[in-house]
């Protein structure tokens, strides 16, 4: 019986690399190791296991059935995987789910068959994948990282997709020369990066949807009694969640979602943005040059939900109120701002935010004598740990010049030791939770300090006021689990109504922007343009009283 907890990161491998890849992978080796992998992914028709954030799995390798059941870690990285070796090594061996009793994992395994049985809900094979595994493990200066090559296809409703993914998996030491080995790899090889698991990618094709699905966005959970380093990770875990996701929509996804997964990513880095800003002195800051790569993408995606905005909204409602044809100009097309978005550079940015984010998390394990990765046997002093990340950033800048790749490397993945020398201040639960509720009560003052003088706001300081509503309405669901439940929703409810009706005031802006830049070209876009100043002054009546209501309300408290 195996207990641990597994840190991997993988990556779809595009088709024009696949050959060079193989290459590289036997590069030093008389030859490379080669297994056939076939697995049966178990779950009951109504998707519990997999609601619930578990996989459980059996899989014939070496002339054995190994069972095997995972669910999240403590980071988006880590999983918790429990394994066993079963006797049976018949075709048809059957699961035991009580193999893995004792485990957290395991017993919430056992409650959900239980209810499912009484449910009369049976167990079944909900998908099915065959792949070829080619294994390479490099001993890098602080690490052993094991790189796996699969190959193969996924079959689950009757229909199958291909497998093409390589995983970079941390057997021991530092998890920083992990992620810069990925990162040299990724640049090398246009590797994309994929959040998703086996069985979720399994799952969704059951569903019918072969396509990475849309992310939106989720409260983040941890415990009340959480310290600020502690939600700041589990905030930092679900924005990356969704923006990872979505972004991986951008390059994988289906065409008709495009649109979608654009403005989920784009709402996914706000919540970002918004993160950094609601524990803002209460943990380390990121670095400065991810921050304006960030800010660079976010204006891109900006670009791209405007063009789409008027493509299915302003547009739409101006051809039903009559309007006379007019062509916009090509950049404000969808498709064309859409195809500017550069996907390997948005790869590297989120690369580098999962980095900053373990970087965080082990940092906490360096003030408790352990290192990611590590289990209590193997916990070493704080001074051995640094010591070995920084071995291990000297071996990655020796390979990295190797490759010609030294400098993009160093840039993109931060040094583990960085958010110790930012000497972050992690606060215990009761101060924590003080500071959310007096920080909330400070952006709400500043919010309805608007309201006497709404009539008179520009457009500037109406674009001002729609980010601190947004900010504010993050920044509640960020801190929920602190929050008591039914004030917090309320006050949600009242966030969300203005931050929809600033958003439509927002969105007609935009629109007059790009149509009084057409008025010298084309006397058809007065019309629009007296649409538009008649439309807003609309929204404007309608999104007072809801900041007047807002006004009243009270932040939740903890």
């Amino acid at each position: 019986m195996n207990h641990q907890t597994e840190i991997e990161l993988k990556f779809l491998v595009p088709r024009a690399a696949r050959a060079a890849l193989m290459l590289e992978m036997s590069r030093g080796a008389a030859a490379l190791p080669r297994k056939v992998l076939a697995a049966r992914y178990l779950d009951t028709p109504d998707r519990r296991l997999a609601r619930e954030g578990l996989a459980w799995r059996l899989r014939r390798e070496d002339g054995r059935w190994v069972q095997t059941l995972k669910a999240a870690g403590k980071h988006l990285l880590e999983r918790f995987e429990h394994e066993v070796i079963r006797p049976d090594s018949s075709p048809d061996c059957s699961p035991d789910a009580a193999a893995h009793a004792g485990t957290p994992a395991g017993d919430r395994l056992w409650s959900l068959l239980r209810r499912a049985q009484a449910d009369g809900v049976e167990l079944i094979v909900r998908v099915q994948t065959d792949v070829k595994r080619s294994v390479r493990r490099l001993r890098l200066r602080g690490a052993v990282v094991e790189v796996s090559y699969d190959e193969g296809r996924l079959l689950a409703a009757g229909t199958s997709q291909r497998i093409c993914e390589i995983e970079f998996e941390l057997k021991s030491g530092s998890i920083t020369a992990m992620l810069a080995l990925a990162e040299r790899w990724r640049k090398r090889f246009g590797l994309v990066y994929d959040p998703r698991s086996k069985s979720e990618r399994g799952d969704r094709l059951a569903d019918g949807s072969p396509h990475p699905a849309v992310r939106k966005a989720a409260v983040p959970i941890y415990s009340k009694g959480a310290t600020t380093g502690e939600a700041f990770g589990a905030v930092l875990d679900e924005c990356l969640a969704q923006s990872t996701r979505n972004a991986l929509g951008l390059a994988e996804g289906d065409p008709a979602c495009r649109v979608e997964h654009v403005h989920q990513l784009r709402v996914g880095m706000r919540r970002l943005r918004s993160a950094l800003r609601s524990f803002e002195g209460w943990v380390g800051e990121p670095p400065s040059g991810l921050v304006d790569d960030t800010r660079a993408l976010f204006a891109a995606l900006g670009r791209s939900r405007d063009s789409d905005v008027m493509d299915s909204g302003v547009v739409a409602e101006l051809a039903r109120a009559g309007a006379p044809p007019l062509s916009l100009r090509p950049a404000t097309t969808g498709p064309a701002v859409s195809a500017t978005i550069d996907t390997a550079a948005t790869q590297k940015i989120f690369l580098a935010w999962i980095a900053w984010r373990i970087a965080l998390t082990q940092e906490a394990g360096v003030k408790s004598g352990r290192q990611i990765g590590e289990t209590p046997r193997t916990a070493t002093s704080a001074g051995a740990v640094q010591g070995a990340a920084r071995e291990a950033a000297r071996d990655a800048a020796r390979e990295a010049a190797r490759e010609a790749a030294d400098k993009a490397t160093q840039e993109t993945v931060p040094d583990a030791a960085a958010p110790a020398q930012q000497q972050a201040a992690h606060m215990q639960p009761r101060e924590f939770r003080r500071s959310v509720e007096k920080r909330l009560r400070k952006w709400h003052k500043r919010i309805a300090a608007d309201l006497g003088g709404f009539d008179n706001l520009d457009e500037a300081s109406l674009h001002a006021l729609r980010k601190r509503v947004k900010r504010q309405r993050y920044a509640v669901e960020f801190f929920s689990p602190l929050l008591r439940a039914r004030r917090a929703a309320r006050y949600l409810r009242a966030l969300a109504a203005l931050q929809d009706r600033m958003g439509a005031l927002n969105d007609l802006f935009v629109a007059r922007a790009r149509y009084q830049a057409l008025v010298a070209t084309d006397a058809a876009a007065w019309f629009a343009l007296g649409w538009l100043a008649a439309s807003i002054a609309q929204a404007r009546s309608v999104a007072k009283p809801a900041l007047a209501k807002l006004a009243k309300a009270k932040p939740p408290t903890a």
